[in-house]
C-alpha cells in the first residue's frame, strides 16, 4: 500500500518533467525537413497527429508505431511487386 502511494506521488511530481520532455522531442522533430522525417519513417502529418494525444501521453511511442506500420506496408508493397517489374523500376 505504501509502495503504491509513493509510486503515485512520484508519478504526479514527475509529470511536468515528462510533459516538458515530450514537447522538447516534438519540437526537435518539428525542426526536421520532410526528407529527414521520411528517413526515420515519419511525415509532417504524423507530427500533427500526435499533438492530439492527451498531454501526459508519450508521443514518441505513437510515432514509433506509425513508423513501424509504414515500414511494414512498404515491405509488403515491395513483396507484392512482380520480380520483372521490380528490376525494370531499379
Amino acid at each position: 500500500m505504501l509502495r503504491r502511494l509513493v509510486s503515485s506521488a512520484l508519478s504526479i511530481v514527475t509529470w511536468p518533467l515528462r510533459v516538458a520532455e515530450h514537447r522538447r522531442v516534438l519540437a526537435a522533430l518539428g525542426q526536421l525537413d520532410a526528407h529527414e522525417l521520411a528517413d526515420i519513417g515519419l511525415s509532417r502529418q504524423d507530427l500533427r497527429d500526435v499533438t492530439a494525444l492527451p498531454v501526459g501521453e508519450d508521443p514518441t511511442a505513437a510515432l514509433a508505431v506509425r513508423a513501424r506500420e509504414r515500414e511494414a506496408a512498404a515491405r509488403r508493397a515491395r513483396r507484392d511487386i512482380p520480380p520483372a517489374t521490380r528490376m525494370a523500376a531499379e
